[in-house]
């Protein structure tokens, strides 16, 4: 998850400089074609080409329909606003996460860390600020992805194991980037400097790698624990800002991150205890 975050944090930010003189659909596509392209020879340097028709089976196809409606939303709320901000408001996703793990994966959750989710969202409003002149309807847009994403991270669990997490990236990249390319199609092709088609090169390498990872992620743990490493990007979205647009998180946005941080170092801690006292493999627990 980690890997996953720091992976989408810098495609982020490659996309969102690349769409300041592009239309969003457009940059989404090309940026798809690209993704998809890495996902490909991924597939085939694995030897699992003979596995591709995965991607087409219904549960599949369902999640990659859920990315696609996450990936427009954020991406277009991303364009639209400043991006420590459109992070901020994502990391209302732990929570929403840890509330579907419970009603659809009947996942016990310890009462600690429940304090400390709901811990993480109070800090979170600290950075977001609903009121404020940064909280508008692209901020709601945002709000609306994270949902989306939540809800396509937990349905991520119901794909069949032996669907290989290769293919459920190359399902969703091959949604994105028809759905992208599509809305150019009847909108118009815009013209693109060498600095738009490096920028969307670049970001598709991460984004390539940021799908594996999160699929990985999502597949392999328990989705109340993981979800809590999102909390990483807090810091991470805040340096890029600062490289990138010299913008720097205000004293109340900073201590706000703070606290989501040490909730996610608590989370790690008593996620790793929970899974130390488990039985050993094959037994039930009492």
């Amino acid at each position: 998850m980690l890997g996953a975050i720091g992976l989408f944090i810098v495609n982020d930010a490659m996309i969102k400089l690349a769409s300041e003189g592009l239309p969003a659909a457009q940059a989404i596509g090309v940026r798809g074609v690209f993704a998809t392209s890495w996902i490909i020879l991924a597939v085939f340097a694995t030897g699992l080409r003979s596995q591709a028709y995965h991607a087409l089976e219904r549960r599949t196809v369902g999640r990659a329909i859920l990315d696609v409606a996450s990936t427009f939303t954020y991406l277009i709320a991303l364009f639209n606003m400043p991006m420590a901000l459109a992070i901020a408001i994502g990391q209302t996703a732990p929570l929403m996460m840890l509330m579907l793990s419970v009603l659809f994966l009947r996942e016990h959750v310890p009462w600690r860390r429940w304090t400390a989710m709901l811990v993480g969202f109070t800090a979170v409003l600290l950075v977001a600020r609903p009121g404020s002149d940064g909280f508008s309807w692209w901020a709601i847009l945002s709000l609306l992805a994270t949902l989306c994403s939540a809800v396509r991270d937990i349905y991520t669990r119901v794909v069949p194991q032996h669907v290989p997490s290769l293919i459920i990236a190359l399902s969703t990249a091959v949604a994105v980037t028809l759905t992208g390319m599509g809305l150019t199609a009847v909108a118009g092709w815009q013209p693109m400097t060498v600095e738009q088609w490096g920028l969307l090169f670049g970001a598709s390498v991460f984004l390539a790698g940021g799908y594996h990872f999160m699929i990985l992620a999502m597949r392999r743990g328990e989705v109340s624990f993981v979800g809590g490493f999102r909390y990483a990007s807090l810091p991470a979205g805040a340096m890029i800002g600062w490289i990138v647009w010299g913008q720097l998180p205000d004293a109340l946005a900073t201590i706000g991150m703070a606290i989501i941080v040490a909730a996610g170092v608590y989370l790690f801690r008593t996620g790793r205890k929970a899974r130390a006292a488990l039985p050993p493999t094959g037994q039930q627990p009492p």
